[in-house]
């Protein structure tokens, strides 16, 4: 069962979305406000929260934005009860899977639910690909990385062992342990996987 939050400053909301949920078979957790949501949450973990876009200190779109800079990979889905075009399109920009008008519609949530179920768990696989990168690139020396950035532009072995100002076997050595630390075994898998960490 994936983790669900619920994060409204109004305990009715709260009460009426737990029970439509708990129906629905989730098991949500609810929170007052996203101070007491952060608190008590590991959101370095999977899972989905509902959250109300109006609440004071830290509103919904602050706490969403938290999510993101700190890669957070919840999915989340935003709700207002005075919704507008300008705000569901700010919430989305910043990540929200939708945004949602109270009184919330639940063929709709359902619905949302689903598609943040598959955005959770590509989210997951998305921190850990971006962790095993950088553990594979902690391994290089600064030499390797200055060898790995050269071969990435496409130079040949001699041009860039001029640049660097080493022997081309040193460099065929460089190039080769390169590639044995970042798991590859050609520079179009190399240029793929760096390529990927652009979207980490």
């Amino acid at each position: 069962m994936c983790r669900l939050y619920l994060v409204d400053d109004d305990q009715d909301v709260l009460d009426s979305l737990t029970w439509m949920l708990t129906g629905l078979g989730y098991e949500p957790l609810g929170f007052l406000s996203a101070d007491a949501f952060l608190s008590s949450v590991d959101i370095t973990q999977a899972g989905i929260a509902i959250l109300d876009v109006q609440m004071p200190v830290m509103d919904g779109s602050a706490l969403l934005s938290h999510l993101t800079t700190h890669q957070s990979p919840i999915a989340v889905i935003m709700l207002s009860g005075h919704g507008n075009i300008a705000m569901a399109v700010q919430a989305i920009q910043k990540g929200a899977i939708d945004f949602l008008e109270k009184p919330v519609d639940g063929d709709k949530l359902l619905l949302l639910l689903g598609k943040a179920k598959i955005q959770t768990k590509l989210n997951t696989q998305r921190n850990l690909d971006r962790e095993a990168l950088e553990t594979k690139l902690a391994t290089l020396t600064p030499r390797e990385h200055e060898v790995m950035e050269k071969i990435l532009e496409g130079k040949l072995n001699k041009v860039v062992a001029a640049e660097l100002n080493v022997a081309q076997r040193t460099l065929e050595l460089h190039r080769q342990k390169v590639m044995q630390k970042m798991q590859v075994s050609n520079i179009a898998e190399l240029a793929y996987l760096m390529g990927k960490s652009s979207e980490y």
